[in-house]
This record gives C-alpha cells, sequence and structure tokens, in this order.
C-alpha cells in the first residue's frame, strides 16, 4: 500500500472510542485535498461502527482496514484474560503497515509508545470524553504534536500538567456533533411512564461503584417508582467473568429494569438520551447526559472526601449518596432541586464541550492547518 500521501487514523482503545475521532476522518475524506484517509482497527466490532460512519456521512472514499491481530497479541490476552494487552503488540504491527503514512491519528494514548517503536512524522491525539477524572495516562500527552480536545477545560488541565500550549486546540466534542447527524434510535425502552434512571457506572475500580453494581441492582428491584438502565462503562465488563456477567444479567426485570453489558447504546447515547435521572460516579457520559440538563445523582463508593477535589467536580452539579440505602432518596432529591442545579449544568457543559456543533467541521480543519504547517 502506498501511504506517503495518507493520514493514518488507528482506533485500538475500543469502539466506544470512534464516535469521538471517525467523523473527522469521514469529513477529511470528503475534501478535494489529495490526501486519502485509511481508518485501522482490529476488530469486527470496529470495523462495523466505522463503516457505518462512513455510510451515514456519505465518505465513500474514506478507506477501512481491519488488520489481523498479532499472534503475540493473542496469546497475552488468553493468558491474562484482559483485552487491553494486546495493544502493544497491536501498534507494532500498525507501525510497519503505515511505516511511510504522512500522519498518524488517535483517540487514545497507549498509541504514544509509537514514538518508542520510531515513529517521527506527525503523531496526533484527539481527546475522547471530557470528564473530570485526570487519569495517570495524561502524562502522555508529551509524545503528540497535536492535541485536540473538547473545550476549556481539557486545554487548563493540559497546560497545568506542563504541555505547551502551542500543541493544543480546542475542536469541541465530536461525538455529539455526529450525533445530531445521525441520532440513535427514540424508541421508548419501557411501556410505562415510570421515569427513568440510567445507572452509569465507571470502569476504574478505585473510583467506580461498579464493585456494588449488584446491590444497587437488587435495591431498584425493591422500588416501583423509577426504570433503571443499568449501562457501565464498556471497559468496566471487558474485565469481568462470565459469571459475573451473568450474575448481573440475572437481574434484569421486564418492563423495569434493562441490564446491557455489552451493546453499542452503552455508548451511542441512546440510553442517556432516553433517560430522565443519571446515576453514577466518574463517568464522562455525565456530561453527555447534562447537554439536556436534567437531574444527575451520584454514588460515594469509597467514602471520598470530594468537595475539594478537582477530579469530582461533576458531582456539585447534582446529590451524592454516602450509602446505598441513601440512593433512592438523592435521586428523589436531585429531582425536587433541577431547576437550582440547571444553570450550573449548562455552564459546566459548555466549559467540558465547547461549542459542539460544527465540531466534525472545525477539527477537520485544525488537523489540516496542522499538517501544512508541519510541512
Amino acid at each position: 500500500m502506498n501511504l506517503k500521501n495518507t493520514i493514518c487514523f488507528v482506533f485500538i482503545g475500543g469502539t466506544h472510542q470512534i464516535y469521538h475521532l471517525a467523523p473527522v476522518a469521514a469529513a477529511l475524506s470528503k475534501r478535494d485535498d489529495g490526501l486519502s484517509i485509511s481508518c485501522m482497527c482490529a476488530d469486527a466490532e470496529d470495523e462495523a461502527a466505522l463503516r457505518g460512519i462512513a455510510y451515514q456521512m456519505q465518505a465513500d472514499r474514506m478507506q477501512i482496514i481491519r488488520m489481523p491481530l498479532p499472534w503475540l497479541a493473542r496469546l497475552a490476552m488468553r493468558i491474562t484474560g484482559r483485552k487491553s494487552v494486546g495493544k502493544g503488540p497491536l501498534l507494532a504491527a500498525l507501525r510497519w503497515q503505515a511505516r511511510h503514512a504522512r500522519a498518524i491519528i488517535v483517540p487514545e494514548r497507549t498509541s504514544a509508545v509509537l514514538r518508542k517503536m520510531g515513529w517521527r512524522r506527525p503523531l496526533f491525539h484527539f481527546r475522547h470524553g471530557a470528564g473530570d477524572r485526570a487519569p495517570a495516562s495524561e502524562a502522555r500527552l508529551n509524545a503528540f504534536d497535536l492535541i485536540v480536545v473538547p473545550g476549556e477545560k481539557d486545554i487548563e488541565r493540559a497546560v497545568g500538567r506542563g504541555i505547551d500550549p502551542s500543541r493544543l486546540r480546542i475542536g469541541g466534542y465530536v461525538k455529539l456533533d455526529y450525533l445530531r447527524l445521525a441520532p440513535p434510535s427514540g424508541e421508548p425502552l419501557f411501556d410505562n411512564d415510570r421515569p427513568i434512571v440510567v445507572y452509569n457506572p465507571h470502569f476504574d475500580a478505585s473510583l467506580s461503584s461498579l464493585g456494588m453494581a449488584e446491590k444497587i441492582l437488587k435495591l431498584f428491584r425493591q422500588q416501583d417508582r423509577y426504570n433503571l438502565i443499568f449501562a457501565p462503562h464498556i471497559r468496566g465488563v471487558e474485565d469481568m467473568s462470565a459469571e459475573e456477567q451473568d450474575r448481573l444479567a440475572s437481574l434484569a426485570m421486564p418492563g423495569r429494569i434493562i441490564i446491557d453489558l455489552g451493546s453499542a447504546n452503552l455508548f451511542n447515547m441512546r440510553y442517556t438520551q432516553a433517560a430522565d435521572i443519571y446515576l453514577g460516579d466518574m463517568s464522562s457520559q455525565l456530561y453527555e447526559f447534562l447537554a439536556r440538563p436534567r437531574p444527575v445523582a451520584f454514588i460515594n463508593a469509597h467514602s471520598v472526601p470530594w468537595q475539594n477535589d478537582p477530579r469530582y467536580a461533576g458531582w456539585h452539579l447534582g446529590k451524592v449518596a454516602n450509602h446505598i440505602d441513601d440512593i433512592i432518596g438523592a435521586i428523589d432529591h436531585a429531582v425536587a432541586d433541577q431547576q437550582n442545579m440547571a444553570a450550573a449544568q449548562v455552564d459546566a457543559v459548555s466549559f467540558a464541550f465547547g461549542d459542539y456543533e460544527g465540531a466534525i467541521t472545525r477539527s477537520a480543519d485544525i488537523v489540516m492547518e496542522a499538517l501544512l504547517h508541519g510541512d
């Protein structure tokens, strides 16, 4: 493959990341600028998501290449039972495949290791999500020539960690812009008029309430005032045993509780758009939910003193339950107090996401400007 005039978009971090970057690849592929756009992935689910975005955006010239998973990656995944350990061998294979490309663009930070693999041409990073967690992996941002973030919140955080401001750009929240063009289904999820709570625990065990999810699901089974959608972060599901998944799935209740441990609805905003109330801990899906201000509640699963901790900034936008028995009360309180929270929620979304309408085109312009500036 002749890639000398190709930009390679690389997707190795899971299907949930594709909505944050692939629409930009699709937009670039439709431009008459002499560039070829190649999207590289490693599994069937990612390939299907990429093809879906290409179809929705009529991006017929966007190339989608599914790479075979290297044997070393398959072995590591089989031994550990963890999908993430295959990233290193996969990146090595992708690095060779894209060795003549003009630039590589990624939506995650693991790909910073491409520098250690000898990649010297432009390496761009698009932030996926816009939460408050500030993981340690942000130190890897120094490997990237260009870092495109949704809003001012990420600019402030990156500069605070010593990232050169000249490498930072605000593009807006690409995922929300794309889902304006291709919204998820709006079909009712329940056949009753009870308010719908979406429970969205994060995958990071040190911050998440996922470890008490079974007890929380049983709590909702004991009441009949709220419908519930259990929609954990997809990475939290990846490391669950089959027995754990079966035990959680068994707690579904027709007409009252949906348990979803793997469908695209976990990240395509089907649930966050359908729900009336958000219940969670650290996921940036909080801000996706608040793109339309509504009541939110949180579970302080680790008894943290959160009030002055910037990682928990989102918790100031709703009510916090410190014990499982307080969850329904926190939800009730959030609903009753929503009028007083709405303005702060609007401001928080603007700080996190910037102006997300037009984010795809704006981000594509940023990429082209950076490429031209680098030539």
